[in-house]
Protein backbone atom coordinates (compact mmCIF):
# COMPACT_ATOMS: atom_id res chain seq x y z
CA UNK A 1 0.00 0.00 0.00
CA UNK A 2 1.64 3.19 -1.19
CA UNK A 3 0.04 5.79 1.04
CA UNK A 4 2.93 8.21 0.61
CA UNK A 5 3.22 7.99 -3.15
CA UNK A 6 1.73 10.02 -5.94
CA UNK A 7 0.18 8.44 -9.02
CA UNK A 8 1.55 10.27 -12.04
CA UNK A 9 0.75 8.05 -15.01
CA UNK A 10 -1.38 5.12 -16.18
CA UNK A 11 -0.45 3.23 -19.33
CA UNK A 12 -2.13 0.01 -20.49
CA UNK A 13 -3.18 -0.85 -16.97
CA UNK A 14 0.33 -0.61 -15.44
CA UNK A 15 0.98 2.16 -12.94
CA UNK A 16 4.20 4.09 -12.44
CA UNK A 17 4.41 5.64 -9.02
CA UNK A 18 7.19 7.66 -7.37
CA UNK A 19 8.22 8.28 -3.83
CA UNK A 20 11.45 8.78 -2.00
CA UNK A 21 12.11 5.05 -1.71
CA UNK A 22 9.94 3.19 -4.24
CA UNK A 23 9.82 3.17 -8.03
CA UNK A 24 7.78 0.67 -10.00
CA UNK A 25 9.44 0.03 -13.37
CA UNK A 26 7.32 0.48 -16.50
CA UNK A 27 6.41 -2.73 -18.24
CA UNK A 28 5.93 -2.48 -22.00
CA UNK A 29 3.03 -4.42 -23.52
CA UNK A 30 3.70 -5.75 -27.05
CA UNK A 31 2.23 -3.47 -29.72
CA UNK A 32 0.45 -6.34 -31.50
CA UNK A 33 -1.46 -7.21 -28.34
CA UNK A 34 -2.53 -3.63 -27.71
CA UNK A 35 -3.64 -3.17 -31.30
CA UNK A 36 -5.69 -6.37 -31.16
CA UNK A 37 -7.26 -5.21 -27.93
CA UNK A 38 -8.19 -1.89 -29.53
CA UNK A 39 -9.68 -3.63 -32.56
CA UNK A 40 -11.78 -5.97 -30.43
CA UNK A 41 -12.95 -3.11 -28.23
CA UNK A 42 -13.85 -0.98 -31.25
CA UNK A 43 -15.78 -3.81 -32.90
CA UNK A 44 -17.66 -4.48 -29.68
CA UNK A 45 -18.71 -0.84 -29.41
CA UNK A 46 -19.74 -0.68 -33.07
CA UNK A 47 -21.82 -3.88 -32.87
CA UNK A 48 -23.52 -2.77 -29.64
CA UNK A 49 -24.27 0.62 -31.17
CA UNK A 50 -25.73 -0.96 -34.29
CA UNK A 51 -28.07 -3.10 -32.21
CA UNK A 52 -29.15 -0.07 -30.21
CA UNK A 53 -29.74 2.06 -33.30
CA UNK A 54 -31.43 -0.83 -35.07
CA UNK A 55 -33.94 -1.16 -32.28
CA UNK A 56 -34.72 2.56 -32.33
CA UNK A 57 -34.48 3.41 -36.02
CA UNK A 58 -35.11 0.33 -38.06
CA UNK A 59 -35.36 0.55 -41.82
CA UNK A 60 -38.91 1.21 -43.07
CA UNK A 61 -40.39 -1.41 -45.31
CA UNK A 62 -40.84 -0.05 -48.83
CA UNK A 63 -44.43 0.87 -49.58
CA UNK A 64 -44.26 -1.48 -52.57
CA UNK A 65 -43.78 -4.43 -50.20
CA UNK A 66 -47.27 -3.97 -48.75
CA UNK A 67 -50.05 -6.15 -50.19
CA UNK A 68 -51.34 -4.73 -53.47
CA UNK A 69 -54.80 -4.21 -52.00
CA UNK A 70 -53.29 -2.01 -49.27
CA UNK A 71 -51.68 0.44 -51.68
CA UNK A 72 -53.47 3.63 -52.61
CA UNK A 73 -51.63 6.49 -54.26
CA UNK A 74 -54.56 8.91 -54.17
CA UNK A 75 -57.41 8.80 -51.67
CA UNK A 76 -60.89 8.30 -53.09
CA UNK A 77 -63.20 11.30 -52.89
CA UNK A 78 -66.83 10.31 -52.54
CA UNK A 79 -69.64 12.66 -51.58
CA UNK A 80 -71.96 10.33 -49.70
CA UNK A 81 -73.00 10.94 -46.10
CA UNK A 82 -72.45 8.07 -43.69
CA UNK A 83 -75.47 6.38 -42.09
CA UNK A 84 -75.82 3.94 -39.19
CA UNK A 85 -75.95 1.03 -41.66
CA UNK A 86 -72.97 2.12 -43.72
CA UNK A 87 -71.02 2.98 -40.54
CA UNK A 88 -71.35 -0.58 -39.27
CA UNK A 89 -70.21 -1.97 -42.59
CA UNK A 90 -67.36 0.54 -42.76
CA UNK A 91 -66.21 -0.37 -39.23
CA UNK A 92 -65.95 -4.05 -40.12
CA UNK A 93 -64.31 -3.35 -43.50
CA UNK A 94 -61.74 -0.96 -42.04
CA UNK A 95 -60.81 -3.43 -39.31
CA UNK A 96 -60.46 -6.21 -41.87
CA UNK A 97 -58.10 -3.91 -43.77
CA UNK A 98 -56.18 -3.31 -40.55
CA UNK A 99 -55.60 -7.04 -40.17
CA UNK A 100 -54.93 -7.52 -43.88
CA UNK A 101 -52.29 -4.80 -44.07
CA UNK A 102 -50.75 -5.08 -40.60
CA UNK A 103 -51.74 -8.46 -39.20
CA UNK A 104 -48.82 -10.55 -37.94
CA UNK A 105 -48.37 -14.31 -38.07
CA UNK A 106 -49.13 -14.83 -34.35
CA UNK A 107 -52.06 -12.50 -33.98
CA UNK A 108 -49.93 -9.40 -33.48
CA UNK A 109 -49.97 -6.18 -35.43
CA UNK A 110 -46.86 -5.43 -37.42
CA UNK A 111 -45.40 -1.97 -37.53
CA UNK A 112 -43.62 -0.21 -40.36
CA UNK A 113 -40.41 -1.94 -39.31
CA UNK A 114 -39.21 -5.48 -38.78
CA UNK A 115 -41.25 -7.10 -36.02
CA UNK A 116 -44.07 -5.89 -33.81
CA UNK A 117 -45.70 -2.49 -34.05
CA UNK A 118 -44.56 0.05 -31.46
CA UNK A 119 -46.62 0.15 -28.27
CA UNK A 120 -48.48 3.34 -29.24
CA UNK A 121 -50.01 2.11 -32.53
CA UNK A 122 -50.40 -1.37 -31.05
CA UNK A 123 -52.56 0.10 -28.28
CA UNK A 124 -54.82 1.89 -30.73
CA UNK A 125 -55.21 -1.17 -32.95
CA UNK A 126 -56.25 -3.08 -29.82
CA UNK A 127 -58.71 -0.31 -28.98
CA UNK A 128 -60.23 -0.70 -32.44
CA UNK A 129 -60.66 -4.45 -31.92
CA UNK A 130 -62.10 -4.08 -28.42
CA UNK A 131 -64.62 -1.44 -29.48
CA UNK A 132 -65.73 -3.33 -32.56
CA UNK A 133 -66.08 -6.65 -30.70
CA UNK A 134 -68.98 -5.36 -28.57
CA UNK A 135 -70.86 -3.77 -31.45
CA UNK A 136 -73.93 -5.73 -32.51
CA UNK A 137 -73.89 -7.20 -35.98
CA UNK A 138 -70.14 -7.82 -36.11
CA UNK A 139 -68.46 -11.23 -36.52
CA UNK A 140 -68.47 -13.34 -33.35
CA UNK A 141 -64.87 -14.31 -34.03
CA UNK A 142 -63.77 -10.86 -32.92
CA UNK A 143 -64.31 -11.90 -29.30
CA UNK A 144 -61.97 -14.85 -29.71
CA UNK A 145 -59.37 -12.54 -31.26
CA UNK A 146 -59.10 -10.52 -28.04
CA UNK A 147 -57.15 -13.14 -26.07
CA UNK A 148 -54.74 -13.64 -28.94
CA UNK A 149 -54.12 -9.94 -29.36
CA UNK A 150 -53.83 -9.27 -25.64
CA UNK A 151 -51.23 -12.02 -25.26
CA UNK A 152 -48.93 -10.01 -27.53
CA UNK A 153 -48.57 -7.36 -24.82
CA UNK A 154 -46.24 -9.62 -22.85
CA UNK A 155 -43.62 -8.88 -25.51
CA UNK A 156 -43.56 -5.26 -24.37
CA UNK A 157 -43.68 -5.76 -20.61
CA UNK A 158 -40.71 -5.03 -18.38
CA UNK A 159 -40.64 -7.40 -15.38
CA UNK A 160 -39.56 -4.40 -13.32
CA UNK A 161 -42.79 -2.63 -14.29
CA UNK A 162 -44.17 -0.79 -17.31
CA UNK A 163 -44.39 -1.44 -21.02
CA UNK A 164 -41.48 -0.72 -23.32
CA UNK A 165 -42.27 1.19 -26.53
CA UNK A 166 -40.65 -1.59 -28.57
CA UNK A 167 -41.56 -5.29 -28.48
CA UNK A 168 -39.18 -8.09 -27.64
CA UNK A 169 -37.64 -8.71 -31.03
CA UNK A 170 -34.20 -7.49 -30.06
CA UNK A 171 -32.43 -8.37 -26.86
CA UNK A 172 -31.30 -4.82 -26.17
CA UNK A 173 -32.40 -1.30 -26.90
CA UNK A 174 -36.17 -1.56 -26.40
CA UNK A 175 -36.42 2.13 -25.78
CA UNK A 176 -37.31 4.38 -22.87
CA UNK A 177 -40.66 3.58 -21.31
CA UNK A 178 -43.32 6.18 -22.05
CA UNK A 179 -46.01 7.01 -19.53
CA UNK A 180 -48.60 7.82 -22.18
CA UNK A 181 -47.96 4.48 -23.95
CA UNK A 182 -48.60 2.72 -20.67
CA UNK A 183 -51.80 4.65 -20.04
CA UNK A 184 -53.20 3.66 -23.45
CA UNK A 185 -52.34 0.00 -22.90
CA UNK A 186 -53.71 0.16 -19.37
CA UNK A 187 -57.02 1.45 -20.71
CA UNK A 188 -57.07 -1.40 -23.24
CA UNK A 189 -56.59 -3.84 -20.39
CA UNK A 190 -59.52 -2.31 -18.53
CA UNK A 191 -61.73 -2.63 -21.62
CA UNK A 192 -60.59 -6.21 -22.16
CA UNK A 193 -61.50 -7.04 -18.56
CA UNK A 194 -64.96 -5.48 -18.88
CA UNK A 195 -65.61 -7.48 -22.05
CA UNK A 196 -64.22 -10.84 -20.94
CA UNK A 197 -64.23 -10.58 -17.11
CA UNK A 198 -60.79 -12.15 -17.18
CA UNK A 199 -59.16 -11.00 -13.93
CA UNK A 200 -55.69 -11.32 -15.47
CA UNK A 201 -56.39 -8.20 -17.52
CA UNK A 202 -57.61 -6.26 -14.48
CA UNK A 203 -54.56 -7.22 -12.43
CA UNK A 204 -52.28 -6.17 -15.27
CA UNK A 205 -54.09 -2.83 -15.57
CA UNK A 206 -53.49 -2.28 -11.87
CA UNK A 207 -49.79 -3.07 -12.35
CA UNK A 208 -49.68 -0.43 -15.09
CA UNK A 209 -51.31 2.11 -12.76
CA UNK A 210 -48.64 1.37 -10.18
CA UNK A 211 -45.92 1.96 -12.78
CA UNK A 212 -47.54 5.28 -13.67
CA UNK A 213 -46.93 6.56 -10.14
CA UNK A 214 -43.18 6.48 -10.85
CA UNK A 215 -43.69 9.19 -13.45
CA UNK A 216 -45.11 11.74 -11.01
CA UNK A 217 -42.65 14.61 -10.58
CA UNK A 218 -41.62 15.18 -6.97
CA UNK A 219 -39.10 17.92 -7.74
CA UNK A 220 -40.29 20.96 -5.79
CA UNK A 221 -37.80 23.19 -7.61
CA UNK A 222 -39.73 22.82 -10.87
CA UNK A 223 -42.42 25.32 -11.77
CA UNK A 224 -45.88 23.94 -10.92
CA UNK A 225 -44.57 20.89 -9.03
CA UNK A 226 -46.20 17.60 -9.92
CA UNK A 227 -47.50 16.15 -13.16
CA UNK A 228 -46.33 13.06 -15.00
CA UNK A 229 -43.39 13.13 -17.32
CA UNK A 230 -43.86 11.99 -20.89
CA UNK A 231 -41.22 9.31 -20.38
CA UNK A 232 -39.23 7.90 -17.52
CA UNK A 233 -38.04 10.53 -14.98
CA UNK A 234 -34.36 9.98 -15.70
CA UNK A 235 -34.97 11.50 -19.11
CA UNK A 236 -37.95 13.77 -18.45
CA UNK A 237 -37.91 17.54 -18.75
CA UNK A 238 -41.56 18.24 -19.48
CA UNK A 239 -44.73 17.18 -17.75
CA UNK A 240 -47.46 16.48 -20.25
CA UNK A 241 -51.23 16.58 -20.46
CA UNK A 242 -51.34 13.26 -22.31
CA UNK A 243 -49.29 11.34 -19.74
CA UNK A 244 -50.93 12.92 -16.67
CA UNK A 245 -54.42 12.89 -18.18
CA UNK A 246 -54.02 9.32 -19.39
CA UNK A 247 -52.97 8.18 -15.91
CA UNK A 248 -55.90 10.10 -14.42
CA UNK A 249 -58.39 8.33 -16.67
CA UNK A 250 -56.85 4.90 -16.03
CA UNK A 251 -57.11 5.39 -12.28
CA UNK A 252 -60.64 6.76 -12.53
CA UNK A 253 -61.75 3.69 -14.44
CA UNK A 254 -59.99 1.37 -11.98
CA UNK A 255 -61.81 3.13 -9.15
CA UNK A 256 -65.12 2.50 -10.92
CA UNK A 257 -64.32 -1.22 -11.07
CA UNK A 258 -62.62 -1.85 -7.73
CA UNK A 259 -64.01 0.88 -5.50
CA UNK A 260 -60.55 1.26 -3.97
CA UNK A 261 -60.00 4.78 -2.71
CA UNK A 262 -56.35 4.86 -3.79
CA UNK A 263 -57.41 4.96 -7.43
CA UNK A 264 -59.85 7.80 -6.85
CA UNK A 265 -57.19 9.77 -4.97
CA UNK A 266 -54.71 9.36 -7.80
CA UNK A 267 -57.27 10.22 -10.46
CA UNK A 268 -58.29 13.39 -8.66
CA UNK A 269 -54.66 14.35 -7.97
CA UNK A 270 -53.65 13.91 -11.62
CA UNK A 271 -56.77 15.64 -12.91
CA UNK A 272 -56.41 18.57 -10.52
CA UNK A 273 -52.80 19.18 -11.60
CA UNK A 274 -53.63 18.94 -15.31
CA UNK A 275 -56.49 21.41 -15.12
CA UNK A 276 -54.83 23.89 -12.75
CA UNK A 277 -51.50 23.88 -14.60
CA UNK A 278 -52.34 23.50 -18.28
CA UNK A 279 -55.67 25.28 -18.76
CA UNK A 280 -55.23 28.12 -21.27
CA UNK A 281 -56.97 31.49 -21.43
CA UNK A 282 -59.68 30.02 -23.69
CA UNK A 283 -60.49 27.27 -21.19
CA UNK A 284 -58.86 24.48 -23.22
CA UNK A 285 -56.00 22.24 -22.14
CA UNK A 286 -52.44 22.98 -23.30
CA UNK A 287 -49.94 20.29 -24.16
CA UNK A 288 -47.14 20.42 -21.57
CA UNK A 289 -45.15 22.54 -19.16
CA UNK A 290 -41.36 22.82 -18.98
CA UNK A 291 -39.38 22.62 -15.78
CA UNK A 292 -39.02 26.40 -16.06
CA UNK A 293 -42.75 26.94 -16.21
CA UNK A 294 -43.28 27.58 -19.94
CA UNK A 295 -46.59 26.09 -21.07
CA UNK A 296 -46.77 24.70 -24.58
CA UNK A 297 -50.03 26.20 -25.84
CA UNK A 298 -50.63 23.66 -28.59
CA UNK A 299 -54.22 22.41 -28.41
CA UNK A 300 -54.59 18.73 -29.23
CA UNK A 301 -58.01 17.13 -29.38
CA UNK A 302 -57.03 14.06 -27.36
CA UNK A 303 -55.84 16.14 -24.40
CA UNK A 304 -59.30 17.67 -24.15
CA UNK A 305 -60.81 14.21 -24.45
CA UNK A 306 -58.77 12.71 -21.63
CA UNK A 307 -59.86 15.42 -19.20
CA UNK A 308 -63.51 15.14 -20.32
CA UNK A 309 -63.45 11.35 -19.92
CA UNK A 310 -61.87 11.54 -16.46
CA UNK A 311 -64.43 14.08 -15.28
CA UNK A 312 -67.21 11.87 -16.65
CA UNK A 313 -65.87 8.70 -15.05
CA UNK A 314 -65.50 10.40 -11.66
CA UNK A 315 -69.02 11.81 -11.94
CA UNK A 316 -70.44 8.34 -12.61
CA UNK A 317 -68.83 6.92 -9.45
CA UNK A 318 -69.03 9.87 -7.07
CA UNK A 319 -72.19 11.62 -8.34
CA UNK A 320 -70.35 14.88 -7.73
CA UNK A 321 -72.20 17.36 -9.94
CA UNK A 322 -69.15 19.60 -10.29
CA UNK A 323 -67.42 16.90 -12.33
CA UNK A 324 -70.30 16.71 -14.80
CA UNK A 325 -70.46 20.49 -15.04
CA UNK A 326 -66.74 20.72 -15.77
CA UNK A 327 -66.92 17.93 -18.36
CA UNK A 328 -69.84 19.57 -20.14
CA UNK A 329 -68.15 22.97 -20.21
CA UNK A 330 -64.90 21.59 -21.64
CA UNK A 331 -66.88 19.58 -24.19
CA UNK A 332 -68.69 22.68 -25.40
CA UNK A 333 -65.52 24.75 -25.57
CA UNK A 334 -63.54 22.07 -27.37
CA UNK A 335 -66.29 21.35 -29.89
CA UNK A 336 -66.58 25.04 -30.65
CA UNK A 337 -62.82 25.34 -31.14
CA UNK A 338 -62.28 22.17 -33.17
CA UNK A 339 -65.18 22.68 -35.55
CA UNK A 340 -64.10 26.22 -36.43
CA UNK A 341 -61.74 26.75 -39.40
CA UNK A 342 -61.69 23.00 -40.12
CA UNK A 343 -59.36 22.51 -37.17
CA UNK A 344 -60.59 18.97 -36.58
CA UNK A 345 -59.26 17.85 -39.96
CA UNK A 346 -55.88 19.38 -39.11
CA UNK A 347 -55.50 17.14 -36.06
CA UNK A 348 -54.10 13.58 -36.31
CA UNK A 349 -56.95 11.15 -36.97
CA UNK A 350 -56.09 9.03 -33.95
CA UNK A 351 -56.17 12.08 -31.66
CA UNK A 352 -59.68 12.77 -32.88
CA UNK A 353 -60.73 9.16 -32.37
CA UNK A 354 -59.62 9.39 -28.72
CA UNK A 355 -61.47 12.69 -28.38
CA UNK A 356 -64.69 11.28 -29.81
CA UNK A 357 -64.49 8.20 -27.58
CA UNK A 358 -64.28 10.51 -24.59
CA UNK A 359 -67.21 12.57 -25.86
CA UNK A 360 -69.21 9.37 -26.31
CA UNK A 361 -68.82 8.63 -22.60
CA UNK A 362 -70.15 12.08 -21.73
CA UNK A 363 -72.93 11.79 -24.31
CA UNK A 364 -74.14 8.63 -22.59
CA UNK A 365 -74.66 10.65 -19.40
CA UNK A 366 -75.97 13.90 -20.84
CA UNK A 367 -76.95 14.29 -24.47
CA UNK A 368 -74.52 16.40 -26.47
CA UNK A 369 -76.20 17.12 -29.79
CA UNK A 370 -73.21 19.04 -31.07
CA UNK A 371 -71.10 15.93 -30.49
CA UNK A 372 -73.40 13.68 -32.53
CA UNK A 373 -73.47 16.07 -35.48
CA UNK A 374 -69.70 16.59 -35.38
CA UNK A 375 -69.06 12.85 -35.13
CA UNK A 376 -71.27 12.20 -38.16
CA UNK A 377 -69.48 14.89 -40.14
CA UNK A 378 -66.04 13.54 -39.25
CA UNK A 379 -67.06 9.93 -39.86
CA UNK A 380 -68.26 11.00 -43.32
CA UNK A 381 -64.93 12.73 -43.91
CA UNK A 382 -63.10 9.43 -43.31
CA UNK A 383 -65.75 7.35 -45.07
CA UNK A 384 -65.29 9.38 -48.22
CA UNK A 385 -61.60 8.46 -48.16
CA UNK A 386 -62.09 4.73 -47.76
CA UNK A 387 -61.63 2.33 -50.68
CA UNK A 388 -64.97 0.47 -50.69
CA UNK A 389 -63.53 -2.78 -52.03
CA UNK A 390 -60.82 -3.11 -49.37
CA UNK A 391 -61.71 -0.87 -46.43
CA UNK A 392 -58.32 0.85 -46.62
CA UNK A 393 -58.43 4.50 -45.56
CA UNK A 394 -55.81 6.91 -46.88
CA UNK A 395 -55.68 10.67 -46.66
CA UNK A 396 -52.90 11.20 -49.18
CA UNK A 397 -50.09 9.58 -51.19
CA UNK A 398 -47.86 7.22 -49.24
CA UNK A 399 -44.29 6.14 -49.99
CA UNK A 400 -43.56 3.96 -46.95
CA UNK A 401 -45.63 1.82 -44.62
CA UNK A 402 -45.46 4.50 -41.94
CA UNK A 403 -46.71 4.25 -38.38
CA UNK A 404 -49.18 6.98 -39.25
CA UNK A 405 -50.90 4.67 -41.69
CA UNK A 406 -51.54 2.02 -39.04
CA UNK A 407 -52.80 4.70 -36.66
CA UNK A 408 -55.05 6.20 -39.34
CA UNK A 409 -56.59 2.81 -40.08
CA UNK A 410 -57.13 2.15 -36.38
CA UNK A 411 -58.65 5.62 -35.98
CA UNK A 412 -61.06 5.04 -38.86
CA UNK A 413 -62.26 1.78 -37.31
CA UNK A 414 -62.79 3.51 -33.96
CA UNK A 415 -64.69 6.41 -35.54
CA UNK A 416 -66.95 4.18 -37.65
CA UNK A 417 -67.65 1.98 -34.63
CA UNK A 418 -68.51 4.99 -32.49
CA UNK A 419 -70.85 6.44 -35.05
CA UNK A 420 -72.54 3.11 -35.71
CA UNK A 421 -73.33 2.69 -32.00
CA UNK A 422 -74.29 6.35 -31.55
CA UNK A 423 -76.58 6.38 -34.57
CA UNK A 424 -78.30 3.17 -33.49
CA UNK A 425 -78.94 4.58 -30.03
CA UNK A 426 -80.27 7.80 -31.54
CA UNK A 427 -82.67 5.86 -33.79
CA UNK A 428 -83.92 3.80 -30.86
CA UNK A 429 -84.29 6.75 -28.50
Amino acid sequence: MYSDTTLIRQEYGVYKETSASIEVPRVRVPRTRTRLTHVILTLTIVIATLFEVRSWQTTPRPYASAPTSCRVTQPPRATSSITSATALQAAVSSYNALEMCFGGPRGSFNGPYVGLAAAWPESQALTALLGLSVLGGTPATLRSDIAQQMSVLSNYWDPKGGYFPIGRWYSTGRGVKKYDDNAWLGLDLVDAYLITRNSVYLNQARAVATFETTGWSTNTHFASPGGLYWQEPAYGKHRNAVSTGGAALLNARLYAITGLRIYRNRAEQYLRWTVSTLTLHNGLIGDQISIGGVVNRKIWSYNQGLVIATYTSLYRTTKNQSYLTAATLLAQRSLSYLTARRRLEQQPEIFNAIYFRSMANLNAVTRQLGYVHTLQSYATYLYDRMVPSTGVVHLGPMTTVATGWLLTQAAATQIFTLYASTAVRALNA
